[in-house]
C-alpha cells in the first residue's frame, strides 16, 4: 500500500514539474516595467514649469471643442438645442441615395447586413451583443438626426464612422437606410402604374 502512495506521489510531482517552463522563471524585461510604472500628471497637480503652476492648462486660444459646429448644427451634427432632426438637412435624390448605398455597404453591411436586418456573418459570431436590424423598431421610429448622430459618434459596442464618413456621406447613408426601411415594408399598391407593371412581369 506505502509503495501504491510513494507511486502517486511521485507520478503526481512529475506530471506538476512537467508542466512548468523556463519562462515562468525568468525576471519581467525592464523595459516593460516602464510600460506598467509611468510618470503622469493629473488636471489638478502642481507643476512650476507651467503657467500658474498647474498642469491643467487653458486651450490655446482659436481652438473649440469637438462637439461645437460652425455651421448649421442640424446638418453637422445631427442635433441642435436638445431636438434630433426630424428630416434630412440635405437634397435627396438618386444619386445620394446611391452613394448611401455604396458606403453602407463598405462600412455598414459587415456587421449590419446588406438588408440591414442584423444578418450577416460578423453578425453571427458576435457573442456579447449582436448588431441590431435596422428595419424595424427602435430603429425605423428614429428621427433622421439620431440615426446621424449614431454614425458619426458612435452608439453601444459601434464606433465612431466620423473619420471614414464625411457629413455629406453620412447623411447619404441615413438617406439609404430609409430607403431600405421603406422596401421592406413597401406595397404593391405604393407603386406607380410602370413598376407595377415592371413587377408584374417578373
Amino acid at each position: 500500500m506505502r509503495s501504491v502512495v510513494i507511486a502517486g506521489l511521485t507520478g503526481a510531482l512529475a506530471f506538476v514539474t512537467g508542466c512548468r517552463t523556463e519562462q515562468t522563471f525568468l525576471t519581467p524585461d525592464p523595459h516593460l516595467e516602464r510600460m506598467l510604472k509611468q510618470e503622469k500628471a493629473l488636471p489638478y497637480d502642481q507643476d512650476l514649469a507651467l503657467p500658474k503652476g498647474m498642469t491643467m492648462q487653458q486651450p490655446p486660444e482659436g481652438t473649440m471643442p469637438i462637439n461645437v459646429s460652425l455651421g448649421d448644427p442640424l446638418l453637422n451634427l445631427g442635433i441642435a438645442n436638445g431636438h434630433y432632426a426630424d428630416k434630412i438637412p440635405v437634397h435627396v435624390d438618386r444619386a445620394l441615395v446611391e452613394t448611401g448605398r455604396q458606403r453602407f455597404n463598405v462600412i455598414c453591411a459587415a456587421c449590419h447586413g446588406v438588408l440591414g436586418d442584423g444578418a450577416s456573418a460578423v453578425a453571427n459570431k458576435m457573442a456579447l451583443r449582436k448588431p441590431p436590424t435596422l428595419l424595424v423598431a427602435p430603429v425605423r421610429d428614429y428621427p433622421p438626426g439620431h440615426i446621424f448622430e449614431a454614425v458619426q459618434r458612435g452608439y453601444g459596442l459601434m464606433p465612431s464612422y466620423r473619420v471614414e464618413l464625411s457629413v455629406q456621406e453620412t447623411w447619404a447613408v441615413v438617406a439609404y437606410v430609409r430607403a431600405l426601411q421603406l422596401a421592406r415594408f413597401a406595397r404593391a399598391s405604393d407603386l406607380t402604374p410602370q413598376l407595377r407593371a415592371q413587377l408584374s412581369a417578373l
